[in-house]
């Protein structure tokens, strides 16, 4: 009786702790108020960095826009932006961030989405084993509660607690990350060869792209001066869909769907940077198949810079 005592005291302090501090800063908890966590899996920092009114402005997506970084945009733009990309998220959990950071903000002023491969599947697909935690950035305080009694939660409940204390840094407020930190240029590139052969195909690709039509409503939400820019990012040319096969009528049709987005509203663009050209057929300028280097994420920079100035007239250089 004495043992289940214990372990019933131990449970209610373990709970009383995680809720003071507040271990993914999601602002339902912790009257400490600590500033920051030192999180490193981006799924869960960023409901942290979603509901920073320090900015007005979001890159959002998969990891093919992580190596956009804020401060040169901020600094092209003159706006305050966070980096909110996700890696390996479904498109859906995109969205739920995009939510969030919609929720905690009364000021938006512009929106960058990587559209990626993901986004143009032609079907919803299935959730992975190893779900985004919607339950920390959808779920109501219950919900919530039911996921903070784990080792993850005590984890960063320390962590945070080591901020407070001036013991540990948080990691940038931003959310800006150089992945070439792991992945330094020249210590690992793609492999050139010739993009296969496909047949040709001169049939037609259904445009229902169910992706295209939750970022629509999603953004539809917004109001019309609120800027939106999606980028889909360069591959590797070897990857590039060869002009006339089926491959290529789908990414087109893709591209034509995201495109009505932003169709109509100011200081917005879609740039479609999946060509095959010098840049995308230099190995140096890619980590692997989709993840390009700091090279070219300098130009998409410029390209979104150029698109919140000039909207669909910008003259992108890439």
């Amino acid at each position: 009786m004495a043992c289940f005592g214990a372990l019933a005291l131990g449970a209610a302090l373990i709970a009383t702790l995680v809720i003071l501090v507040d271990p993914y800063d999601s602002g339902r908890f912790g009257p400490f108020a600590i500033r920051g966590v030192a999180d490193r899996n981006p799924w869960t920092a960023n409901v942290s960095r979603a509901r920073d009114t320090q900015f007005d402005s979001a890159i959002l997506g998969n990891s093919t826009g992580q190596l956009l970084e804020p401060a040169r945009l901020d600094k092209a733009t003159g706006l305050r932006f966070v980096q909110l990309v996700a890696p390996g998220a479904d498109p859906r959990g995109d969205l739920a961030i995009l939510d969030f950071f919609a929720r905690h903000h009364q000021t938006i002023r512009a929106l960058v989405f990587s559209i990626d491969q993901p986004w143009c599947s032609q079907a919803v697909l299935p959730l992975s084993k190893d779900p985004f935690p919607y339950w920390l950035y959808e779920g109501g305080t219950l919900r919530q509660l039911g996921h903070l009694f784990t080792w993850a939660a005590l984890d960063r409940s320390f962590q945070r607690i080591a901020i407070a204390r001036g013991a540990r840094q948080p990691v940038r407020a931003d959310g800006y990350w150089n992945y070439e930190e792991l992945w330094a240029p020249g210590a690992k590139h793609p492999t050139a060869a010739e993009p296969a052969n496909a047949a040709p195909f001169r049939g037609k690709v259904t445009d229902h792209f169910p992706y295209a039509d939750m970022l629509a409503a999603a953004i539809g939400k917004f109001p019309r001066e609120v800027a939106v820019v999606l980028v889909m990012p360069p591959t590797f040319y070897t990857i590039v869909p060869v002009p006339g096969t089926r491959d290529a009528a789908v990414h087109a049709a893709c591209r034509e769907a995201f495109r009505s987005i932003v169709s109509g509203r100011a200081n917005s663009n879609l740039v479609d940077y999946r060509v095959d050209n010098a840049l995308t057929r230099d190995p140096a300028n890619f980590t692997d198949l989709v993840h390009y280097r700091a090279a070219i994420a300098r130009r998409i920079e410029q390209g979104i810079a150029a698109s919140l100035r000039d909207g669909q007239g910008a003259k992108i250089d890439f």
